[in-house]
């Protein structure tokens, strides 16, 4: 049950180049983290001029118009499968909508199945948290 919270600046992507950027987002968690298909939950957060402030460069990687704060908020997993969804992240995204490699900013937060209801008031993935985090 990732939730995805996928920040841009106004102007810089259309409504077709977003729903690209949460497809390969949505394939790049099915892929790395083998989550289904049908288990997906976008916020887009278009910015308005001057409220999504950053450096120009950070690291020696430098961010243009076109930067992407991408938000992942799942059940926890290994760093293993955390490190290979960064990489898948990154090339998923930057081919589907063209983006330099450096405008993809990825921030995961995990949490335990427990502290999750998908409805009802129910923990229905409370269980993930004793399965080795799958």
């Amino acid at each position: 049950m990732p939730i995805a919270k996928i920040h841009v600046h106004h102007g810089a992507y259309t409504v077709e180049r977003l729903e690209k950027v949460g497809l390969a987002v949505q394939a790049a968690l099915e892929e790395a983290l083998n989550v289904p298909a049908d288990d997906y939950f976008r916020l887009v957060h278009v910015m308005p001029e001057g409220s999504f402030v950053h450096t120009p460069s950070f690291l020696g990687i430098s961010y243009s118009n076109e930067l992407i704060l991408l938000e992942l908020t799942f059940i926890s997993r290994p760093k293993e499968l955390r490190l290979a969804l960064l990489k898948a992240l990154n090339a998923k995204v930057v081919d589907a909508v063209g983006i330099s490699p450096d405008d993809l900013l990825i921030i995961i937060h995990e949490t335990a199945g427990e502290n999750i209801s998908l409805g009802r008031g129910l923990a229905q993935r409370a269980h993930v948290a004793t399965e080795s985090g799958s």
